[in-house]
């Protein structure tokens, strides 16, 4: 028994030595495994951020395209406001011109229809005034006629008889 006890502490010790470094192996592999655990989330939380980075920065990168394309769409229609509202006040300005235009040839048009007028007039009273001047005339002829036929000069004198044959 002696040396069964014998055996025994010294596979007592031998086996808790084995057991020893077992467990030291075993805390030195879960040492290692949590090490690499930490290593592999730390790794895994880079990527992970870099990942949201990314994704931040082309989020950004696509908001930053949206803004400057809407910024270049309003630029093109502020422009193109400007470039009609330039037509409208030039078309506007024509517009009067020849509204004033218009207004000076209606003028100039009534202003020669009053001449036309005027000279219609005219034109009937010279006419009337040469009939009534022709009437007159030929009243005064025809008085200057009926007064030389019943005047006594007009009147042939009277035929001598002719003198006895002798």
């Amino acid at each position: 028994m002696f040396a069964f006890a014998f055996l025994y502490v010294s596979s007592k010790k031998e086996i808790a030595a084995d057991q020893r470094q077992k467990e030291e192996a075993a805390a030195l592999k879960k040492a290692e495994e949590e090490k690499a655990q930490t290593e592999l989330r730390r790794i895994n939380e880079e990527k992970a951020a870099q990942a949201e980075a990314e994704r931040k920065a082309a989020d950004a990168a696509k908001e930053q395209k949206k803004k400057d394309d809407y910024l270049a769409s309003l630029k093109v229609i502020r422009d193109d406001e400007a470039k009609y509202t330039a037509d409208l006040n030039k078309y506007k300005e024509q517009i009067a011109d020849l509204e004033k235009e218009l207004a000076d040839i209606r003028a100039e048009k009534e202003k020669l229809s009053r001449q036309s007028i005027d000279l219609s007039k005219a034109i009937a009273a010279a006419y009337i005034e040469r009939q009534t001047a022709e009437t007159e005339v030929q009243r005064y002829a025809a008085m200057v006629a009926r007064r030389a036929n019943e005047s006594a000069l007009a009147r042939p004198p009277p035929v001598a008889p002719p003198p006895p044959a002798r």
